[in-house]
């Protein structure tokens, strides 16, 4: 009987776990894992879920790993902005939370892995872009949709997406909107590392995890400050002119009405 309830407490702790939004571990190599676990709401920045990363990330700094994988559920890494905290910029409500994700990421002091195995558009994507490495799926679609909404990118995206499929590549995802399939990125000239199948993308990963876990770990750190510091000159720079076309272009009346018809598409779909 003991066994039988101790059994049964233990698949429930294992399913509050699997049900958490952010879940993170290290292993016994120094390789940490944050995997962005919001099954509902698809990985979007909600306040919530953004203090989630931010707290997640505070918490594998302070295990002091050699590396870490950053990973999202197997159909979308990450949906990017929230409705709720697109409309308050309409509103002229300032909301700069999603900005701390980008901060939080370049200025880890090991390096990132993305590990995208399902979509990621918009602040989704500039996740990625704020990472050292990236890996993409063929399956899945990749894209800064912005422009879809009527308002101008954020979170670094001006100046970071260029740096991870080019700076040709970037214009066009950002002035149209359009969603890449991995597939069509892996025939052109990007910076992503390896675009393979989604059931690849783990295993590589790992394999490339362990391969810096081997290194020493405090020449790991310096060379990670080292390589960062072009990314955060970068986003510095963004910043300055986000704000700025986020101010004019949330103003925009039809900027709420592109939004409001985005995400009324999304449920749509859902349905």
């Amino acid at each position: 009987m003991v066994c039988k309830i101790q059994a049964k407490k233990a698949c429930r702790q294992e399913r509050e776990i699997m049900t958490e939004k952010i879940i993170t571990r290290m292993d016994d190599n120094g390789i940490a894992y944050l995997k962005m676990n919001d099954i509902e709401e698809k990985n979007t920045f909600s306040d919530d879920f953004i203090a989630g990363i931010i707290k997640g990330l505070d918490k594998i700094t302070a295990m002091k790993p050699n590396v870490l994988i950053l990973s999202g559920l197997e159909d979308v890494f990450s949906g990017g902005a929230e409705k709720k905290n697109l409309i308050d910029l309409c509103n002229g409500k300032v909301h700069v939370k999603d900005l701390l994700i980008s901060e939080k990421l370049i200025n880890t002091p090991f390096p990132v892995i993305a590990a995208m195995e399902g979509h990621a558009v918009g602040g989704g994507l500039v996740i990625a872009a704020c990472c050292d490495i990236v890996l993409a799926a063929r399956e899945s679609r990749y894209g800064a949709v912005f422009m879809l909404m009527g308002f101008t990118p954020g979170m670094g995206c001006t100046t970071l997406l260029s740096e991870l499929v080019g700076p040709f590549i970037a214009n066009e995802m950002m002035f149209t909107g359009k969603r890449f399939k991995g597939s069509e990125l892996a025939r052109k000239s990007t910076n992503i590392n390896y675009i393979l199948s989604k059931k690849e993308i783990i295993n590589k990963a790992e394999d490339i995890a362990w391969q810096i876990s081997e290194n020493n770990i405090k020449s790991i750190y310096l060379l990670k400050n080292t390589l960062s510091a072009k990314k955060k000159k970068l986003l510095i720079e963004a910043r300055q002119q986000e704000d700025l076309m986020h101010k004019i272009s949330f103003a925009f009346p039809e900027t709420r009405e592109a939004v409001e018809e985005f995400y009324a598409g999304k449920e749509n779909k859902k349905k």
